[in-house]
């Protein structure tokens, strides 16, 4: 019976920390409640969906980039909302990030904040930054 449930619960240990593993990664859903939060419109853009992409593209293209997404967050309420912008592209893991914007690149938005985790940050914003950052 104690082996029994020694094993048992060196299975769930493990399945608990392969499901926490897998998530430490994908930033992207902390990073959208984030801007929701803020009262961003979010807005999620997927190449695999675009109709006009499998038009030009083979399938195996296709599913590449569906592996990326754009997410836009825009805030309305104000005049100068196209500076309240943050387009954020989510690759899907960080050697994607580091491949795209290569190794100094990366090293440099990784220290002023426009990495996290998966997804990297285009914006004029601060506030954007900010919120980004602290996702």
């Amino acid at each position: 019976m104690k082996k029994f449930l020694r094993g048992a619960l060196i299975v769930i240990a493990v399945v608990v920390m392969a499901v926490m593993f897998a998530g430490c990664g994908d930033k992207s859903g902390a990073i959208k409640r984030a801007f929701e939060k803020e009262g961003y419109e979010v807005t999620v853009v997927n190449g695999a969906d675009s109709e006009t992409l499998k038009e030009w593209l083979s399938d195996d293209k296709v599913d590449e980039i569906g592996k990326y997404e754009v997410i836009t967050c825009t805030k309305s309420d104000s005049i100068l909302s196209a500076l309240d912008t943050a387009v954020i592209f989510k690759c899907p893991s960080k050697d994607d990030v580091v491949e795209n914007l290569g190794q100094d690149a990366y090293d440099k938005a990784v220290e002023s904040g426009y990495v996290n985790g998966n997804c990297f940050l285009f914006s004029l914003s601060n506030k954007s930054l900010e919120i980004f950052k602290n996702a």
